[in-house]
């Protein structure tokens, strides 16, 4: 501290050197991003919050806490958010979702981080076009796909590959958002017009759209680590898909697989190539990969940064480790990857996300969040994004899904008993809705 009290020779103390506060950046700490903060506190860590865009969807906003930062960050331009970080020593920056990722990687690189990717593949991590193309380029099944700019675009080649269903989506998608699977013509035509022009949850305006084959198979997810180009399988989960209310996409679960599972190798093996082509050598990804039966794994899309909402904290529940401490861990020192990097892992409890899929359409007379669902044995937790007053869609995808439990047990038996118990309570008395008159009146 300064002191300006005068000696007892007379002269005046001169003030104690102040070193710059060590923090680590955290571009969007959304979504799962929120357990890396909690982590990152936990460990005695000072961060910084930094918001890429004035423009993210109000559910990534209200889910920020600013007390647990001691900076938090408008981005505005670059030379801007640089300035302001001067006055810190950044030991790493670190995406904290996918709203983040590209600046995330900006930011690393301008300020000469050890751990930045690299930049050269930036845009390639977060263009759905352009990363298929940089997975075909290093020699790996890539989606057959066209980016346009127009429906016309996408109609031109849908007519030459002349097979459905297709897929068009924002080339710089989030989850399912402006996900549209087209089964013709003027389908395709309906999906670009609602999507092209639009500004995403990201803040950013849809400029182009990618139309791609629809890969039919078993989808997987596949999250990784990675240190100094060095990576490491943390998880893998598996989607169940059922037909309902008409669709072929609604998601009806998500388990964690174990390590000795039979796809394993291939799928480590296909994403290890994926990420190398796409210039990451830092940090988690999230990689979604259909496996189809002729041809083994194909790439939907890697996400460069932690499996999204619950999936890591869920991990950490079950397993010695998870994204949470290795992302922490790869950006601070690296000791807990050099120790675990190839290892397998067990899973110590079982655990299960199961997606409500409702299959009706008015106003919800009753909230969703029941005690018969609490009181299973294996229940953990339980989010309803629907309450009462508000409109239930019938649950055809992600979007319209209307909320989801965890289930977690040392048994996989008593947690098979317990979706079937909550099926039945759909089936019978979960989905309340007013009658039509009072929804046409509403």
């Amino acid at each position: 501290s300064t002191q300006s009290t005068w000696g007892h020779n007379n002269t005046i103390d001169m003030p104690a050197t102040v070193e710059p506060q060590a923090v680590l950046v955290i571009v969007d700490p959304f979504s799962s991003g929120r357990f890396l903060v909690d982590y990152a506190l936990e460990k005695g860590s000072k961060l910084v919050c930094v918001k890429s865009s004035l423009q993210l969807a109000p559910y990534f906003l209200n889910s920020l806490i600013p007390e647990k930062y001691v900076e938090v960050i408008d981005h505005v331009d670059m030379e801007t958010t640089i300035a302001t970080l001067a006055k810190y020593t950044v030991k790493a920056v670190i995406a904290g979702s996918e709203p983040g990722v590209e600046l995330a990687d900006q930011l690393a690189t301008e300020l000469e981080m050890p751990t930045a990717n690299a930049i050269e593949y930036s845009c390639a991590r977060r263009d759905k076009f352009k990363m298929n193309e940089r997975v075909r380029e290093h020699g790996l099944r890539a989606v057959r796909q066209c980016e346009c700019y127009t429906a016309d675009d996408a109609l031109t080649w849908v007519r030459s590959y002349n097979k459905y269903p297709v897929v068009v989506k924002p080339t710089c998608s989030l989850g399912t958002d402006g996900v549209f699977f087209c089964n013709n013509e003027a389908e395709v035509q309906a999906a670009c017009d609602k999507t092209l022009g639009k500004v995403n949850p990201a803040g950013q305006v849809n400029e182009r759209v990618v139309i791609q084959e629809y890969l039919c198979g078993q989808e997987w997810v596949v999250d990784t680590i990675s240190y100094n180009g060095r990576h490491h399988l943390t998880d893998m989960w598996k989607y169940v898909k059922e037909t309902h209310n008409g669709s072929k996409f609604v998601y009806m679960s998500t388990t964690p697989q174990p390590y000795d599972c039979l796809e394993r190798e291939k799928l480590q093996n296909y994403v290890f190539g994926c990420i190398t082509a796409l210039g990451i050598r830092y940090g988690p990804t999230h990689c979604e990969v259909m496996w189809l039966p002729d041809e083994g794994p194909v790439l939907v899309e890697v996400n460069s940064r932690m499996h999204g909402a619950l999936g890591p904290h869920i991990a950490s529940l079950t397993k010695d480790h998870s994204q949470i401490d290795l992302t922490y861990d790869v950006y601070t020192s690296g000791d807990i990857f050099q120790e675990v990097c190839g290892k397998p892992w067990n899973l110590n409890r079982k655990a299960m996300w199961l997606n409500f899929v409702s299959p009706k359409d008015g106003v919800l007379k009753s909230s969703l969040e029941i005690d018969q669902i609490r009181s299973l044995p294996s229940y953990h937790t339980m989010m309803a994004s629907v309450q009462p007053g508000q409109r239930l869609q019938k649950t055809v995808d992600l979007m319209s899904c209307p909320g989801f439990i965890i289930l977690i047990h040392d048994d996989a038996e008593v947690i098979a008993k317990d979706i079937k118990t909550f099926r039945q309570l759909e089936r019978t008395h979960l989905y309340n809705i007013e009658d039509d008159e009072s929804v046409l009146s509403a």
